[in-house]
């Protein structure tokens, strides 16, 4: 699952992400910091929330814990497209994923892995928005595929099957295509005989049809509770590299498919120190197991609210 899931071994800050970037592009004076305001917050903060349930979830998160530092907090739900509604001041912060964030922002941008993402993301962004550090929880694009054909093809790794894209049938879900993972495979001269549309129930099923491989999420049900006995399994994508990583040099290949960690995007000059650390505590405890099994309960039809409330009970 971990090599699936390819969480980032520590998150890296958006201050030393956009530090990075002034100094490679030598406007160190015209580069402020981003996230540490000194602004103090305003007296009504509007959290936006997307019409999927795990938008609302998150959003719901993010409320709950700029709530436990005394301020006023709103949650506005079923927002059509939150980052419109952001970019408008309609809200004040939504949260999203770094992937979708980064192609809504800088629309065909090439960047999958986690920390490239991040800091690609932190340079789209408009001047009156910035973000605050990424959780390790994902909502990524991954292939699902029966075990005989990853070992007829000796397949270990999403690249590894680009080769025989046109003998495949690729059947995504929705989650797949909104991830970024179609536009990835294109990327990589994947370019299957056949794309399919299938739910998030049918990709265990589908994946077991000869010479068919499944994209879905790492939230899909499929993957919130593996069968050890299925003879479907997720293929591995190239692990993203760690700060460790870039500094030794290590020039191995990014993953085909794009990082997509748990964000916050904020309008700049509305939170404060107190509240930036709040929204660290979901940076630094939000895992993909969590969200996938917070994922199970709004399917089981548990309240948004009620099962953010329990997770900031356990890790706030």
């Amino acid at each position: 699952m971990t090599a699936v899931v390819n969480e980032a071994g520590r998150n890296r800050s958006v201050v030393a992400a956009v530090f990075t970037v002034c100094v490679a592009s030598g406007l160190l004076q015209a580069c402020a910091s981003p996230v540490l305001d000194d602004a103090a917050p305003s007296s009504a903060v509007v959290v936006g929330a997307g019409v999927q349930p795990e938008e609302e979830l998150l959003a719901r998160l993010y409320a709950e814990v700029l709530r436990g530092t005394g301020i006023d907090v709103q949650v506005r739900s079923g927002i059509a497209d939150p980052s419109a509604a952001l970019d408008a001041a309609e809200v004040t912060l939504i949260p999203g994923f770094t992937g979708r964030l980064l192609a809504y922002y800088d629309p065909g941008a090439e960047q999958t892995d986690a920390g490239d993402v991040f800091a690609a993301l932190a340079r789209a962004l408009p001047d009156e928005l910035t973000i605050s550090d990424y959780a390790s929880a994902q909502n990524r694009a991954v292939l699902l595929a029966d075990r005989s054909l990853l070992d007829e093809w000796s397949a270990t790794q999403v690249d590894d099957l680009v080769p025989h894209c046109a003998d495949l049938t690729v059947a995504v879900t929705p989650g797949f295509e909104s991830a970024g993972g179609l536009d990835a495979l294109e990327r990589a001269d994947c370019r299957p005989r056949e794309v399919r549309r299938i739910d998030d129930a049918r990709a265990t099923a589908t994946a077991s049809e000869p010479g068919t491989v499944v994209g879905a999420t790492t939230t899909s049900p499929a993957l919130a509770d593996p069968d050890a006995q299925s003879p479907v399994s997720p293929v591995a994508d190239a692990p993203d590299r760690t700060e460790r990583d870039e500094e030794a040099g290590d020039e191995r290949a990014a993953p085909v498919l794009p990082a997509q960690n748990v964000v916050p995007v904020f309008r700049k000059n509305v939170l404060g120190d107190a509240q930036l650390d709040a929204l660290r505590t979901i940076a630094g405890e939000l895992t993909t197991s969590d969200l996938a099994e917070l994922r199970v309960r709004l399917d089981e039809g548990e309240d948004p609210g009620s099962v953010a409330r329990d997770w900031i009970d356990e890790h706030a």
